[in-house]
C-alpha cells in the first residue's frame, strides 16, 4: 500500500519540500503526495518593497504553480483549520478530513493588525499603511507618492516578523522614492523598533553597519521601542515606556501570527536538527516554526531558511516512510539582499548557527547584487510557472539545481 504525504501550504516551504523530494537521489516509490493550499498563490517577500517603491505592479508579484509544475501531485484548494496528531488527520474549513502517514506543515504566517490598539483605525483613515501584502504594498506606494513632506515613521510593531531587513529596506526605498518625487528634503524619516539592533540574529556587526548606512541616507533609527497603541486621530504612536512620537504618515510592519497551530497556541516548535515537531510523523518548515540558533537568537523568518528546512524535512520524511536510509539536518547557512535605493543592493551572508555568533558583515551596495536579486525571483518563478510539456531537457526535477544558494555566493556558502 502506498504511503501518503500531506503538505499544508504551497508557498516557498511547501513547494521546496516537493522540489527536494524530486531532486532526491533515492527513487521514491509508492508515495502519494497531496498539497493543500487556500489559493495556490504565493510570492517572494522581497518583491513587496518593489511594489511600494513603484518598480513593480501588484499583479506581477503572485506566483501560481502550473498543473505541469505540480505533475504527479494531488492538489486540494482549501483552508486547513486543525490537525489531529493521534488520528493522523487534517481538518479542512468544510469539516472534511484528510488522512496522512506523514505531514509537513508549511502554512506560513498571517498578519494581525488588530493586535495593536488603534492601528486598524489608522489604516482605515489612510494615515497608516504597510507593504506585507500585494494590495497593501500598492496602497503604500500611492500614499508615499502623494506625500508632500513631514514626519514619515516606519514602525516595527512586534516580533517576530517576516524578513528581518524588510523594515530597513522599506525606509531606504521610501527615501529613494521621495527623492525621485522631489519631497525628500521636506521629509523626516525615522524607524522605531523593539529590537536591540537591526538584524540581531546576524551577530554583532551587520546591525550597526545597517544603521550607519541608514544614517548616511538621513534616516534615524530608534531601538528598544515597543509600541503600546496608536492614536489614529492625533496621529501619535504611544510606546510602552511612556514615550510617544507624532507622524504624518505611518508605514508599519504588522504583527505576525502562525497561520495554523499545533497542539498549543503560538509558533510551532520543531527539533532544530530534523525539523520534526514533538508529534510523530509531523514536520514543520518555514515561517510557521520557532527555532532558536545555538547562540541563543531566533532563526529569522526568511525564504532561505524555509528552503533549508524543507531540504532537511524532505529527507527525514522519506526516512520515516521507509523510502531511504538517509537522514538530514537543518543548515544554518543563509543570506539576504538589502535594497538600498537607486537599484542597488547590499548583502549579508553566513552561518547563522555559528558560535559564538554568525559574525555576518554587509557587503557594499552594488547594481550587480540588485540584478542577482531579480534573477533569484526569476529562477524561482520559472520553476513553478513554466509549462513543462514539450520543453526539451527541462523537467521539474532538473530545472533548478540548488534553490538554497545565492548566485554569486554559492561557493562561499558550501560547507
Amino acid at each position: 500500500m502506498s504511503k501518503k504525504l500531506v503538505i499544508v501550504g504551497a508557498g516557498i516551504g511547501g513547494l521546496s519540500v516537493i522540489n527536494e523530494i524530486r531532486r532526491s537521489a533515492t527513487p521514491v516509490t509508492d508515495l502519494d503526495i497531496t498539497i493543500i493550499d487556500e489559493d495556490f498563490s504565493h510570492f517572494l517577500g522581497f518583491t513587496l518593497p518593489w511594489v511600494m517603491r513603484g518598480w513593480r505592479d501588484e499583479d506581477s508579484i503572485p506566483i501560481r504553480p502550473t498543473a505541469e509544475a505540480l505533475s504527479g501531485i494531488t492538489t486540494i484548494t482549501a483552508r486547513v483549520t486543525g490537525v489531529d496528531p493521534d488520528a493522523k488527520t487534517v481538518t479542512l474549513a468544510d469539516n472534511s478530513e484528510i488522512g496522512y502517514d506523514a505531514l509537513v506543515l508549511a502554512a506560513g504566517s498571517r498578519i494581525a493588525i488588530e493586535m495593536i490598539p488603534g492601528l486598524p483605525e489608522a489604516v482605515d483613515s489612510g494615515s497608516a499603511v504597510h507593504y506585507y501584502a500585494t494590495a497593501a504594498a500598492a496602497s503604500a506606494h500611492r500614499a508615499l507618492s502623494a506625500f508632500a513632506g513631514g514626519k514619515l515613521v516606519f514602525l516595527i510593531t512586534s516580533q517576530p516578523y517576516r524578513c528581518p531587513v524588510a523594515p530597513y529596506e522599506g525606509a531606504l526605498l521610501a527615501a529613494d522614492l521621495l527623492r525621485e518625487k522631489g519631497t525628500r528634503a521636506a521629509t523626516q524619516v525615522a524607524i522605531y523598533t523593539p529590537e536591540q539592533q537591526p538584524m540581531p540574529s546576524a551577530g554583532p556587526y551587520a546591525g550597526p553597519e545597517l544603521v550607519r548606512l541608514l544614517n548616511r541616507e538621513g534616516i534615524d533609527v530608534y531601538c528598544e521601542q515597543t509600541v503600546e497603541r496608536i492614536d489614529p486621530d492625533g496621529r501619535t504612536i504611544h510606546f510602552q515606556d511612556g514615550q510617544s512620537v507624532d507622524f504624518d504618515l505611518l508605514v508599519f510592519i504588522p504583527p505576525h501570527q502562525p497561520a495554523i497551530t499545533l497542539g498549543q497556541p503560538g509558533w510551532i516548535a520543531v527539533d532544530s536538527v530534523t525539523m520534526q515537531t514533538p508529534y510523530s510523523g509531523i514536520w514543520a518548515v518555514g515561517d510557521i516554526t520557532a527555532i532558536t540558533c545555538p547562540w541563543g537568537k531566533p532563526l529569522p523568518k526568511a525564504a532561505i531558511f524555509a528552503k533549508n528546512g524543507a531540504a532537511a524535512a524532505a529527507t527525514n520524511v522519506l526516512n520515516y516512510l521507509g523510502q531511504t536510509d538517509d537522514s538530514a539536518t537543518l543548515s544554518g547557512r543563509g543570506y539576504c539582499y538589502i535594497d538600498t535605493g537607486a537599484r542597488h543592493s547590499a548583502m549579508g551572508s553566513g552561518d547563522f548557527f555559528a558560535l559564538p555568533d554568525p559574525g555576518i558583515h554587509l557587503t557594499p551596495p552594488s547594481g550587480e547584487l540588485h540584478h542577482d536579486k531579480h534573477d533569484e525571483e526569476r529562477d524561482w518563478r520559472a520553476m513553478w510557472e513554466r509549462r513543462w510539456a514539450g520543453v526539451t531537457g527541462i523537467t521539474p526535477t532538473s530545472a533548478w539545481p540548488d534553490p538554497c544558494r545565492p548566485r554569486r555566493l554559492r561557493h562561499r556558502l558550501d560547507p
